[in-house]
């Protein structure tokens, strides 16, 4: 048995000291791993998925067709051929609604006056001379004639 001197700690402090460090070093550990968390993130695998839009035999030569994408963007469904192709309907000049002008075969702004060929490459107005073009969206056609448009998930 001790009698209590000045330089000897009771065995209660001793292990709430104890219990003090466990914890302190717990907690810096803690915040040391959300710490590496924060500045060294998980990459994200994005990863591609098919939205249906409509069968081939739908879409007739010549015709044009509106499609809202999952991310609410408006397409333009143009058939070329034996495929389909999609353009986005914001003008990359300022972001107008540009619409099909099939009677002159083109893509026109009506904001600026920008004019796009069928390829949605920029001939005339501020796109051409900022050499911009409508940006083309990937579809897919499959063996059963099952037209998809590739979105990011």
């Amino acid at each position: 048995m001790s009698d209590g001197g000045a330089g000897e700690t009771s065995r209660r402090s001793f292990f709430a000291q104890m219990m003090a460090g466990i914890g302190l070093l717990l907690s810096y550990g803690l915040f040391g791993g959300y710490a590496v968390a924060y500045l060294f993130p998980a990459r994200v695998r994005r990863t591609a998925r098919l939205l249906f839009i409509g069968r081939r035999v739908d879409f007739a030569a010549g015709s044009t067709r509106t499609f809202v994408d999952a991310k609410g963007r408006t397409l333009l469904l143009r058939p070329s051929g034996d495929s389909i192709e999609a353009f986005d309907t914001r003008c990359p000049h300022l972001g107008c609604k540009v619409h099909w002008e099939p009677d002159k075969d083109r893509f026109f702004c009506p904001c600026h006056h920008g004019v796009f060929n069928r390829d949605g490459v920029a001939t005339a107005g501020p796109p051409f001379d900022a050499k911009q073009s409508l940006t083309r969206e990937p579809l897919d056609v499959d063996s059963a004639g099952n037209v998809f448009l590739k979105v990011e998930a």
